[in-house]
Parts: C-alpha cells; structure tokens; sequence
C-alpha cells in the first residue's frame, strides 16, 4: 500500500502475524483495535479543535499574558497562575467599561464657566412683594359695615371668621369647623363675592403700601400701565401679592426688559408703609411685622424656590441681584432627554414656545389639587387653553379643608419638572440698614416722605456691568468613550480593536478550518488502519495453530 508523504500522515509500523496475540493482548484494555482506539466522536474532535485553536492563536497573539499559556512554554500550575492572573485582569478591565458606560448614560454632560455677559444681555428680574397676613382688622371691620347677613349670622362670628379665608395659603394650628366655613360661603354668595374679591377686600394690595418709585435714579408713577416699569396685582402661594416686571402669561420668544446701568442707585427703588396694617390681623403665613420680597425670572410666576427677602420696617434694605446665565451647546441639545436633564419647547406634543420649570412646577401642584380636592384655588394660576370638558369650579371656602388636610402632602409633592435647557436664574444679597440716609444725603428719593417707623425703604439692584455666563457641554461623546474602552483594555491586556479583530477572525474562521483538518486527517487514520483491523478480527475468530 503506498502512502501519501506527508508530516501530518499516520504511517502503521510494519509487525509479523506471530507478533498479532501480542499486540491483541497490550490493546485489550482500550477496546478492539481499530475501533476504540481511532473512532472519536464529534464532541472529542470539537474540543481537540478549540484546544489547538487556542494554542495557535496563544503563540501569534500580542495580547499581555497569553504567550505563556502557550502548550510548550509552561504547563501545570504556572500555566494555572497565568490563567488566573489574565482572567483577573479581564474581569477588572470589564469592570472599567461599566463605570465608563454608566457615566456616559448618567452625566455625559457638564457646566463650565464659558465667559461673562453684559448686564444689557440679561432680563432684570421680576420682583414681587406680599404681606404675610391674609386677612386685616381694620379692612375686615369696614367689610362687615357693608354687607348682608345670612340668617343665623352676626357681626362677630363672620369677624372671628373671615381669617378662615387665609386657609388656602396658610398652615393653621387649629382645624377649621366646617359649621363656620359654610357660614362664610353663605356670606360671600349672598353678596356675590368671589373669594378673590373677597381677599382684594380684606388683605393688602399694591395700592395700599407702595408709596414711592425710583427707577435709575428717576421717579415714576408706581401704578402706571407701562410695558414694563409699574406695579401689578399678583398672587402667590402666600395669596394675594403686588409685582414688578411681572409676565408669567407671555407667549413667544418676547423679550424681557433689561438695563443698562449698575449701583445701588441704578435700579429699583421703593418707598413703602406698613401703617396701619401694621401688627393688625389674626392670620398669616408670618407672624412678624414686614414684608416678603421674592426675585424671579420676569416670565415665572412666584414659587417658594424664588430667592427670599425680609423687608421690615423702619429699615432699608439693599438687595443685590446677581444673575446666571446658563445655557447648552448643540451637542447638548442633540442628546436625549434622559441625559441632557433639561427641557426645550421642543420637547412636548405639541410643541411650546416658552418652557418654564416654575409654571410646569405649579401646574403639577394644580393637577394635583384638581385631583384630590376637586376644585381650582385662587391663588394658582389657570390652564392657558383648558376646554369646556375640563373646566373645573372655583373653590369655595368649605374646600379649604381639603388643603388644611393635605397641606404637607401638597408639600411633599413630587413633579418631574426639569429645568429649561436655556434659563438665567437669580441669586441675591441683602444687607439692611436703619433710616439714616435721611439726615445726611442730598438725594432728594429720601425727601420725598416723612419717614417714620411704620415705612421701609428697598432698592433692587445689580452691583456688577458683567454677570456669569455658564455653558453646558458634552463631555463623554461616543468617540471619548470609545478612546476610554480602548484605553481601559490597553491598559489591563493591552488589547486594542486590532487584537478583537484577530479573536473573531480565529472564532469564526480558524475554528472552523481547523476542525474540517482535524476531521479529513482521522478519515485518513481510519483508512490507514482498517485493513489491519480484519486481519485481526479473522486471528481471533480462526485462532490457528501457528509454529515458528
């Protein structure tokens, strides 16, 4: 039989037919000859594949460690050592690639301080102004003089409840009787008040403590109807307020009023009084003689994160606005929602023109109250576009029961209010002084009325012609974090995308080539064998006598 050359070829070693019950006798334990020995089932040769696979690619790779699991390098417990330390420093470079995906997911983004504006490209802020007590003795007592009685009422009961109309704003310690808060529904129904009206009756409005205004040095009419510098009626979760540049319900891009002139002096300057409501009613949100002042953002309405100012009287308060311009790049704005972690009016179905995170603050707190309690405060702003299948009632004074209630939960509320991918916010500093200005400066703003210790005296300013101006910008890009998976891989295995191109190439191609080899070579073993085989099937089966 002739027998292709070959390294790779199985040459049979020539052997006598006396030497055959040898052999039949070494070969006993490992099955008949030709059919244990060289039949090897498909599982056997798979693992024979991946085994030379391995060490092929061990010997050619460039990857940090797999030259020593190389078969004739080390073997034993060096090569288990080896193995340890590569798969340890696997699982740690993987470890790498976590922390850096869930970074590019949770922050891919971050603010830096780009450069500084001028105060011009920048709104001046909103300012409003409330008094802590809803509801006035001296205005309640010229209430009752000019109103009808509901049967069973009389002038002292509806005076003792009157401050119940403050239950919408205000925490009370005592819970309200429902007897008395249906006694003043009847009151306000049988003189057709609303309770707005009712709370313009008997708490404070602009007119009643806004005396003097100075803008920039220059007097002007408090109250005027001007786009921008006049004083008007407002609400606020305190109840009814006075504000100053004040445009919650602007729609479009308009663009808010701003100054060019910085300095105690260069901005708004007030002149109030606190008389004769001073220390005079029985309810309030603060009990303490005063004024709350709140700075906002000209197009927001009033909310409890708004920069808060005590404003007391018998003193002068200097507040000092110091705003931040924050906005995004476009890569920014070209990431999802979820990992920008701000808003644009784009953003909603359909889209709007002027996302605030206040108003969406307040709306989330109506529709919470809309829910629980089944009727729209006064003190909250409406839906703009509400139709007729969602109107709800006003709230009478017997629902504010469900607020006395619910106040904590009202406070607790959550709502998933992003802020606006472009905003300027404001932060302030206050410094407060006693009326002593008046005896020394020439400035004729401190002549203008005999101040005593009933009034006070406030000027809203900005200090600087610069304000900061913070950029949002992406930090981890696909092409940063891919540069961190190849370094976070290099770094513990050296393995760059070129080394996991050459493990697929041996998982898809080498595996599959070295196994169709393995396979052809034990076809040819097998055949090489076979004939040797039946020659010793037929010595066991005739068993003759052989002589030597």
């Amino acid at each position: 039989m002739d027998i292709p050359p070959g390294s790779d070829s199985f040459r049979p070693k020539p052997v006598r037919v006396s030497q055959l019950p040898h052999y039949q006798q070494t070969n006993r334990g490992a099955g008949n000859f030709g059919r244990g020995a060289y039949h090897i089932g498909s599982g056997q040769l798979l693992w024979n594949t991946l085994k030379e696979t391995f060490y092929e690619f061990a010997s050619i790779s460039k990857i940090h460690g797999m030259y020593y699991l190389q078969k004739q390098v080390t073997s034993g417990l060096m090569r288990l050592l080896w193995i340890v330390i590569i798969a340890a420093f696997f699982a740690f470079g993987v470890a790498l690639i976590f922390l850096l995906w869930e970074k590019f997911i949770d922050s891919p983004t971050r603010m830096t301080i780009a450069s500084e504006m001028k105060i011009m490209q920048v709104p001046f802020p909103g300012v409003t102004i409330c008094h802590p007590q809803s509801v006035m003795d001296y205005k309640a007592q010229r209430f009752v003089e000019s109103i009808k009685f509901p049967l069973g009422a009389t002038k002292d009961t509806i005076l003792k409840n009157l401050p119940s109309l403050g239950y919408f704003t205000e925490h009370q310690w005592i819970f309200p009787r429902p007897q008395d808060l249906t006694m003043i529904d009847k009151v306000l129904q049988l003189n057709n008040y609303t309770i707005e009206q009712a709370i313009d009756k008997l708490g404070m409005i602009c007119e009643d403590f806004i005396v003097i205004c100075y803008w920039a040095g220059k007097k002007f009419p408090c109250f005027d109807r001007h786009a921008f510098l006049g004083w008007v009626g407002s609400t606020s979760h305190y109840g009814a307020c006075c504000s100053f540049n004040y445009h919650p319900n602007v729609k479009g891009d308009q663009v808010p009023y701003a100054i060019n002139t910085y300095g105690i002096h260069g901005g708004l300057s007030v002149v109030g009084t606190g008389y004769p409501q001073a220390s005079d009613g029985k309810s309030g949100a603060l009990y303490s003689e005063g004024f709350m002042l709140m700075i906002h953002h000209p197009h927001d309405f009033a909310v409890e994160a708004s920069p808060l100012t005590l404003l007391r009287l018998g003193k002068e308060t200097f507040v000092n606005v110091l705003p931040t311009d924050s906005r995004c790049s476009e890569q920014v704005l070209a990431l999802p929602q979820n990992q920008r972690s701000c808003l644009v009016g784009g953003d909603f179905q359909p889209p709007i023109a002027n996302y605030r995170q206040p108003a969406c603050m307040l709306e989330c707190l109506r529709n919470e109250v809309h829910r629980k309690c089944g009727c729209h405060p006064f003190h909250l702003p409406r839906q703009r576009e509400a139709g007729k299948d969602r109107e709800i009632r006003n709230c009478t004074v017997y629902d504010s029961i469900c607020f006395v209630q619910n106040y904590y939960m009202f406070k607790r509320l959550k709502c998933h209010c992003l802020p606006a991918c472009s905003d300027v916010t404001y932060k302030t500093a206050s410094i407060e002084l006693d009326f002593a200005a008046k005896n020394f400066s020439i400035n004729p703003f401190y002549k203008e009325t005999n101040l005593t210790n009933f009034e006070f005296i406030f000027h809203i300013f900005m200090s600087n012609q610069v304000v900061a101006a913070n950029r949002r910008i992406v930090v981890v890009s696909w092409i940063s974090l891919l540069s961190n998976l190849g370094g976070a891989f290099s770094l513990c295995l050296g393995i760059s995308v070129l080394s996991l191109c050459e493990i697929l190439f041996c998982i898809i191609f080498r595996i599959r080539k070295s196994y169709h080899r393995l396979k052809q070579q034990h076809e040819q073993r097998v055949k090489l064998v076979a004939p040797i085989a039946r020659l010793q099937r037929f010595d066991l089966n005739s068993k003759p006598r052989i002589e030597n």
